[in-house]
């Protein structure tokens, strides 16, 4: 058998594994969502001919957060805070505001400050984080930059990088109160003991209070914002549950003991606070009577179970659970949290009103202060 013929029947064998592979996951995909979706009403005899017909439906019923994802990408994402991308975070103008270290990007040359205009020659901002998604392990993704006032070109292959859970923690000093800072980025399993150090440092400085910083916190693990809750607040009975369809609710309750903080807290939230941060910021509000400063967060009070879709690596994340407090009532609406300041300002200018919140909310209400 001649070398082309081999890599013929080659390609002609990838694509049936392909193919099979995806035949076996529509056929799962419906078996799942019948049995676990919370939201099954909006599904009911609905039939899609293919993954993305399947996915395009849920977004057009209001279901943002379905996906089908790559098995090994989550358990790195979740188990050690790692992804496959590039390694860059930009702002609503497309300015890059953090390059990862050690990340593709910063191998590559890419620079805090530099503005982006295209990736891949995709210029639509709203469209970037999913063309970055699209590219295989190992692809290269082409993205311009303005850097002052020159255009320049990078070619980065994508691969993987860390994103620290804790990315910063520092102590600000404030009309003579020691303010500790806590910028959380995730929810992943190395978060809690990073949080737990980050506390136990600003205990030893003796702060006043924390400014708990979880602006663009997606969330991740329920169980690690109920770890991380504990650190802060005691008490009896249930914290909080999870209700799904069909299924006993699980509940989540309260530690015994003394808590590991016991200053005053304000978090500090954006529009892209979401799932594990939301009800982590509840959390606080509600039994630790911190003040929330910032805009209305995403309004993600759903959370998500991860079921194998087929033998080529995908799986479904689906929307399965509320997450609750003891009231009944879901930790938030859709329309997410109202912090009581408002801050729409960013970067330095939006930290340094949310410091201004925590003097005036903390320290000169003296019904909201702690001993």
């Amino acid at each position: 058998m001649s070398i082309p013929i081999l890599v013929l029947v080659l390609i002609l064998h990838i694509s049936y594994a392909q193919d099979s592979c995806s035949k076996e996951a529509l056929s799962k995909l419906k078996e799942i969502i019948s049995e676990h979706y919370l939201w099954k009403e909006k599904v009911d005899g609905v039939e899609w001919g293919s993954l993305d017909e399947a996915i395009t439906y849920l977004r057009s019923k209001g279901d943002r957060w379905t996906a089908i994802t790559n098995i090994e990408e989550d358990r790195l994402w979740y188990s050690k805070a790692k992804m496959f991308g590039i390694g860059i975070r930009w702002d609503d103008e497309g300015t890059i505001k953090r390059v990862f270290k050690d990340s593709p990007a910063e191998r590559s040359g890419l620079k805090e400050g530099d503005v982006i205009l295209s990736i891949n020659g995709v210029k639509d901002k709203n469209l970037w984080s999913q063309t970055i998604r699209s590219v295989p392990v190992g692809g290269i993704v082409n993205i311009t930059v303005k850097r002052q006032e020159s255009l320049k070109e990078f070619h980065i292959v994508k691969g993987e990088f860390s994103v620290p859970p804790v990315e910063e923690v520092r102590i600000i000093l404030l009309d003579h109160k020691k303010i500790g800072y806590i910028a959380l980025t995730n929810f992943t399993t190395p978060a809690v003991e990073e949080f737990r150090k980050a506390l136990e440092f600003l205990n030893s400085q003796d702060v006043d209070a924390l400014l708990l910083d979880l602006r663009d916190n997606g969330g991740g693990l329920i169980s690690v914002a109920k770890s991380i809750a504990d650190m802060f607040i005691r008490g009896k009975g249930v914290m909080f549950y999870l209700e799904g369809r069909n299924r006993v609710p699980d509940v989540y309750p309260f530690k015994d003991g003394e808590p590991l903080f016991k200053k005053p807290v304000l978090v500090f939230v954006n529009r892209w606070t979401a799932s594990a941060a939301e009800l982590l910021t509840v959390l606080l509000r509600v039994y630790d009577k911190a003040v929330i400063a910032g805009e209305l967060t995403v309004g993600k009070y759903v959370g998500s179970n991860m079921y194998k879709l087929d033998d080529c690596g995908r799986v479904l994340r689906l929307v399965t659970f509320a997450m609750k407090l003891p009231s009944g009532d879901n930790i938030t609406s859709d329309v997410g949290i109202l912090p009581d300041c408002v801050i729409k300002a960013k970067n330095d200018e939006g930290l340094s009103m949310a410091l201004d919140c925590l003097l005036n909310r903390i320290f000169e209400e003296p019904s909201l202060a702690q001993p």
